[in-house]
């Protein structure tokens, strides 16, 4: 007996499904050139940050004193006493930070950098006299004269100016760089010569200083009690770090937060060698700080809707089988092609225009011409402008659901599983009485045999 392909269900079924599997080369086209502009983007960042300044990341100050040991050594089987020289480290008692984040936009090409002007940063607080019985050091071993603070910049070049430090009514100028300081890598300094002077009790100091930096500036806890205050313009901060602020504000005007951190939720002490040293990982997951968000990450909203493809294509193509199915049409596997490559067309104008003019604007362009070149197709393919409709109501709840997807992240999950939820019981319930065995597609076969 002749197999006849053309009305075959079992064909058309099987190679529908092909056809959905082979838009996915498209699909993950489209998803790795998604990939290719924000790496894109990011370079234009990193470019832009290189001049005006990398994400700062501000520690200090730490009161840092050489001292003298010795040690013995075998050589040649004879015992030869040696001299060296190790950094002791002393955290301050109190940190106090207050100052401005002032936001700045640069474009390069097509995409913004946020920048910023960290203005008139006064750090406060004050020292106790080290206690160098803690760390088992001798006083005659600590090298007074080579003893300086030092606070930590990981981008020096934002500094704008001079700075000087205020100790105990003395103003100390700050020097470039943290010498052999181990602790940080760059930063600034100031040398305390006159440090063997200082008698016991507390010890204040101040420094105020303007700073350039890039989306991102954190602070660590180096105090037992650590204060830090930021007000910015800015009205989408994103909070980063070990602590979230204790008080803080956000509002269209900007954003007010308010750290406060004591020294029992980090995992370092207050005073140290450098054979003791914490590690850089150890010391970075203590910080905090903030972010500058742009709200508006589209190539992340293109790159989830991209995603979305497979799905949203196999139910058009299901959409398409049920009209073939109960109006005894016969729909080419081209014509099930042309819809799925202008589906795919979607993603790609929506990334082109994303980067022009926004999410929003985008989303509505694209998915409306798309709804209508795929309606005005199947006016012809499902030969009534009623089913063209009806098509068009389907592409236009598909595309509403996606926008709502891609705005709601936290709901994406619950909200897809109802959704394809209910597409199953509808399709269920539309097909409940189908004799899928004397089925036979195409204006001459028999249609959807139902039962009684």
């Amino acid at each position: 007996m002749k197999l006849n392909v053309k009305n075959s269900l079992g064909f058309k079924i099987i190679f529908t499904g092909l056809l959905a599997t082979v838009l996915m080369i498209p699909l993950l086209m489209v998803g790795s050139l998604v990939r290719e502009r924000e790496s894109r983007r990011n370079e234009a960042v990193k470019e832009v940050s290189s001049r005006w300044g990398y994400p700062q990341h501000i520690a200090g100050p730490v009161l840092v004193v050489p001292f003298r040991y010795t040690y013995v050594e075998k050589e040649d089987n004879r015992k030869i006493v040696r001299t060296a020289v190790e950094n002791a480290y002393f955290l301050p008692e109190t940190v106090d930070a207050r100052g401005n984040l002032v936001p700045e936009k640069r474009s390069r090409g097509l995409y913004e950098v946020v920048l910023y002007g960290l203005r008139d940063l006064v750090v406060s607080g004050s020292f106790t006299s080290p206690d160098f019985g803690k760390l088992n050091i001798a006083r005659e071993q600590v090298l007074w004269e080579r003893a300086y603070l030092a606070v930590g910049i990981p981008d020096t070049r934002g500094i704008q100016q001079g700075i000087k430090m205020n100790w105990d009514g003395r103003e100390l100028p700050f020097m470039p760089g943290v010498k052999s300081m181990g602790l940080y890598e760059s930063g600034i300094h100031v040398p305390m010569a006159g440090l063997r002077g200082m008698g016991p009790g507390r010890h204040q100091y101040s420094f105020t200083i303007n700073l350039r930096g890039s989306s991102t500036l954190s602070f660590l806890p180096m105090g037992k009690e650590t204060s830090v205050e930021i007000n910015s313009s800015w009205p989408h901060p994103s909070f980063t770090g070990a602590y979230l602020p204790s008080q803080r504000r956000v509002g269209d005007d900007g954003f007010r937060a308010n750290w406060k951190v004591s020294h029992f939720g980090r995992n370092f002490p207050q005073e140290f060698v450098q054979s003791q040293m914490p590690s850089e990982d150890v010391i970075e997951k203590s910080s905090f700080g903030v972010r500058l968000f742009l709200p508006v990450d589209f190539y992340q909203k293109c790159e989830r809707a991209v995603k979305y493809g497979f799905l949203f294509i196999s139910l058009t193509f299901l959409a398409f089988f049920l009209f073939e199915l109960f109006n005894r049409l016969s729909i080419h596997p081209l014509q099930y092609l042309m819809v799925g490559f202008a589906m795919c067309l979607f993603y790609l104008l929506f990334l082109a225009l994303s980067e022009h003019i926004g999410f929003l604007p985008s989303y509505a362009i694209s998915s409306l011409g798309v709804m209508a070149l795929i309606t005005g197709y199947s006016a012809k393919v499902l030969g009534t402008q009623k089913r063209a409709g009806a098509m068009f109501g389907l592409l236009f709840g598909l595309y509403t659901v996606l926008y709502v997807l891609l705005e709601n992240e936290d709901y994406a999950l619950i909200m897809g599983a109802v959704l394809l939820f209910a597409i199953l019981t509808a399709v269920m319930y539309l097909t409940r009485n189908v004799d899928w065995y004397r089925i036979k597609l195409g204006p001459q076969g028999a249609g959807p045999a139902v039962e009684g």
